[in-house]
């Protein structure tokens, strides 16, 4: 009996434990020049500033020499207003080039970060665009996030 008892106090404290997803919304205002900035909906923070990996974006400038469409990988790390900590998605976004500038589709994903975010994952979808001769763009990523 004491087996039977010890295994349901395991069980018990590995599902109290777990955390389920959570959907989340976020929107983002790019700038070339400038900070750019999302505010969120959900488990993550509701506002702050973000950094794109600006080599990888080089990608899509020479891609778009070639043809009406490219692809391109971002890692952009996002840090919350409040201080609660900062986390990391990575995009994946098929883009296409227009007179003005481009638009984008894909999937997300959420690996991480500090603070609050240190055990973060989640995945997702966003789509957006860019105007190449403001150098301002922005998006809507939603998905589901799981905070660790």
């Amino acid at each position: 009996m004491m087996g039977v008892s010890l295994l349901a106090a395991l069980a018990s404290i590995g599902v109290a434990s777990a955390t389920s997803p959570v959907p989340f919304t976020m929107a983002d205002e790019v700038s070339v020049s400038a900070v750019s900035t999302f505010t969120s909906t959900g488990p993550l923070c509701a506002s702050g500033t973000f950094v794109d990996d600006v080599a990888l974006l080089a990608i899509a400038r020479s891609a778009q020499a070639r043809s009406g469409r490219g692809s391109v990988l971002i890692r952009s790390v996002y840090t919350c207003d409040d201080g609660s900590g900062t986390f990391v998605m990575v995009k994946h976004l098929t883009l296409t080039f227009t007179d003005t500038g481009f638009a984008d589709t894909g999937p997300v994903e959420i690996l991480g970060g500090t603070g609050a975010y240190a055990g973060v994952t989640g995945h997702g979808s966003t789509s957006g665009g860019t105007n190449a001769r403001s150098g301002l763009g922005g998006g809507t990523t939603t998905g589901l996030v799981q905070l660790g």
